[in-house]
């Protein structure tokens, strides 16, 4: 546990240096936006600090790698990377990511997240070793974070399926905190998994959006969330079918509930 504290401190003080550089770059405010209240959100919900705005030098290319953030706990440090994407995003066959605007009239493609963040890992780790600092094996790991409301991820192999929503099984405090998301009050649910220092996923976020009949949709102010454990099920009979499915709720990544 010591090896962890010091091991934190240390890094501390090296990102601190980070945020003191003289060069004028500019960034788009929403984009900008989505980060700060990217970070405010994961201190929350990991504890630690969260550190913005990160250029570590890069050895290799002689320049610097722009981090968009670092989470550090007594745990585990994470490399965050959040794009304010909009629209469909499909994972094209080279691994990049193409977002398509709602309309279909726009299309832009981007290189995949993930892979640039595991690189600023590396320089990340590089840059620690050249000032004598040892990482534990695992200690840095990768997040990408896709925060804009109007976000679709489309993933390859995913499962739609039709039917009526029955009800929540499971710890009677989990029950308790789901009692709201009935359909005749909750239109939709986007269930998001969270794991506490780099461990399983143990707990659950459930963003609800209440019915609004004046509406088509929820902003984002009327979102509610509760978290809850993991191993939580949905009772769920599906279309055409007699018998009642249960699901984990942790299988499940969105539903939408008619009225």
């Amino acid at each position: 546990m010591w090896v962890e504290v010091i091991c934190g401190l240390v890094i501390y003080r090296l990102l601190r240096r980070f945020f003191h550089d003289d060069d004028d770059f500019e960034i788009e405010a929403t984009d900008s936006d989505a980060k700060f209240l990217v970070a405010s959100r994961i201190e929350k919900l990991y504890g630690g600090k969260v550190y913005l705005g990160l250029r570590i030098p890069d050895a290799e290319t002689g320049s610097r790698q722009n981090v968009d953030m670092v989470l550090l706990t007594k745990g585990e440090a994470v490399v965050v990377s959040v794009k304010n994407f909009s629209g469909f995003v499909g994972i094209d066959d080279d691994g990049s990511w193409v977002c398509t605007s709602e309309n279909k009239h726009k299309t832009e493609r981007h290189p995949d997240p993930v892979l640039e963040t595991k690189r600023q890992v590396t320089v990340l780790e590089s840059y620690l070793e050249q000032r004598g600092v040892t990482l534990p094996e695992g200690y840095l790991s990768v997040k990408v974070v896709l925060p804009n409301r109007n976000c679709r991820l489309e993933l390859k192999n995913n499962k739609h399926l039709f039917g009526e929503f029955l009800e929540f099984k499971g710890k009677q405090d989990d029950i308790q905190a789901l009692r709201n998301i009935k359909r005749s009050k909750v239109s939709q649910l986007i269930i998001q998994k969270f794991s506490m220092l780099g461990l399983a996923h143990s707990k659950l976020q459930v963003l609800y959006s209440p019915r609004d009949f004046r509406n088509d949709g929820a902003s984002v102010s009327e979102w509610k969330e509760v978290t809850v454990r993991s191993n939580t099920e949905v009772l769920f009979q599906p279309q055409n079918s007699n018998k009642v499915r249960k699901f984990k709720l942790s299988s499940i990544i969105s539903m939408s509930l008619s009225a």
